[in-house]
């Protein structure tokens, strides 16, 4: 296939979709389609049934689902987007981008009518809805429900602000998200996210962030580490056809943030699929001014203050998810998946007893939760007190709300309305 144009490559491939269905006939026939129990209108061209494979106007659902949709003329290819999130197929071609990821599709999306017709399952599946085939009506049923997530609302003196507890990398069946709280964003005057990631570090603290990751006295990995590990580390290196060494010149906390990164792209995880980067393209969409409650910086230096027993046996901690291996004593490290589906059920009792098990460690209970909130805190009742009585959508990994140290326990302590929504 040939490379698609710089519109395409400039999309940050992040969730989007694509489809096609399975049915009795092996004839050309009309159908309809269903978006969670609400019929999607056609008007010039219809979906049709052929050779059991539902085709359906790309540019009709796609934007019936909120994507903004771009023709690629030379490249006979569709190009949709909303908040980040893409897709892009290509006439002829079975394979599809979502988010920058091929999708192989049964059939090839075609041109009918003029109209470019893309596979319904493709589009369903790919942003994570249930795709059914209802076949005595003739209807595709595209059903998802919206993630019950975690927010709350805090009031004081008619002033409100929304906090959001997030998963920062995230995939497709994050979404949607529940009407209130996307309601909840729209009314804020501003959005404020732990750290800015759709703005890139500057110069400077791009180089304090690389000078933190890694070692100035001569010293490497192996000797910060025991051999164990480094022979760990060394066969994950092989098997991705790198250089044994080359993560010598980085400390423990770099190399276990750089494998984690490894693992959660290899599951369909992105960061461009986290809650806070989809907030924050609406934000920069609809010109909302955005906030931050940390920076860069001051998080590297969190990792870099652990302890180096810590870093290791967050290292071994990674390698074990990847190999398997009996578990690393004093394992706290939940798992993308874990985080995810709490995050969708919006498991409140699931959320304390994952809270709980990172207090079995209580370094990385300290530095990663307990010493930050004091700065949160401060921040957040400084919004609750603003003059203007503007609103503000908060949104910081949804670790920091629950539990006896947690944002949403120390507001209600300190007096302020606390609801959980």
């Amino acid at each position: 296939m040939k490379k698609l144009t710089s519109l395409f490559i400039a999309l940050v491939m992040v969730f989007v979709l694509a489809t096609s269905v399975q049915a009795e006939t092996t004839t050309s026939s009309a159908a309809t389609v269903w978006l969670n129990g609400k019929q999607v209108q056609f008007v010039d061209n219809q979906p049709f049934v052929e050779k059991g494979t539902t085709f359906v106007p790309a540019s009709t659902v796609l934007e019936a689902l909120g994507y903004a949709v771009a023709w690629d003329e030379e490249n006979s290819a569709i190009i949709a987007e909303k908040y980040g999130f893409s897709i892009a197929v290509q006439v002829g071609n079975v394979v599809g981008y979502v988010n920058g990821i091929e999708r192989t599709m049964t059939v090839a999306p075609k041109i009918e009518n003029d109209t470019v017709y893309v596979p319904i399952r493709f589009i369903g599946e790919a942003i994570g809805y249930d795709v059914d085939w209802d076949g005595q009506t003739r209807a595709v049923l595209l059903t998802k429900e919206a993630s019950k997530g975690y927010i709350w609302k805090v009031e004081k003196d008619g002033v409100e602000v929304h906090l959001l507890g997030s998963v920062h990398l995230g995939d497709a069946s994050m979404y949607p998200l529940r009407d209130e709280v996307e309601a909840a964003f729209d009314n804020a005057d501003h959005l404020v996210v732990e750290v800015n990631v759709a703005q890139v570090p500057d110069k400077q603290t791009a180089q304090e962030i690389a000078t933190l990751q890694t070692y100035s006295d001569g010293s490497t990995l192996k000797d910060h580490v025991s051999a164990e590990t480094y022979k760990r580390v060394q066969t994950f290196l092989t098997d991705l056809g790198l250089e044994i060494n080359a993560y010598d010149a980085f400390k423990p906390w770099a190399v276990y943030l750089d494998m984690s990164n490894y693992v959660a792209a290899t599951s369909g995880y992105q960061g461009g699929l986290g809650i806070d980067r989809y907030y924050l393209n609406r934000a920069q969409e609809q010109n909302k001014p955005i906030l931050e409650l940390e920076s860069y910086i001051s998080q590297v230096k969190i990792f870099d203050s652990y302890s180096k027993e810590l870093q290791e046996q967050q290292v071994n901690e990674v390698l074990d998810g990847i190999y398997g291996g009996t578990e690393t004593a004093g394992s706290t490290e939940p798992s993308i998946q874990v985080l995810t589906d709490l995050w969708i059920q919006g498991d409140d009792a699931g959320l304390e007893q994952l809270i709980a098990s990172i207090q079995e460690s209580p370094e990385l209970y300290e530095k990663l939760l307990k010493a930050r909130h004091a700065g949160m805190i401060e921040k957040i009742e400084g919004y609750l007190n603003n003059d203007n009585k503007d609103s503000y959508f908060i949104i910081t990994g949804y670790l920091h709300m629950l539990g006896e140290d947690g944002l949403v326990t120390s507001l209600k302590e300190k007096g302020y309305t606390v609801t959980r929504i």
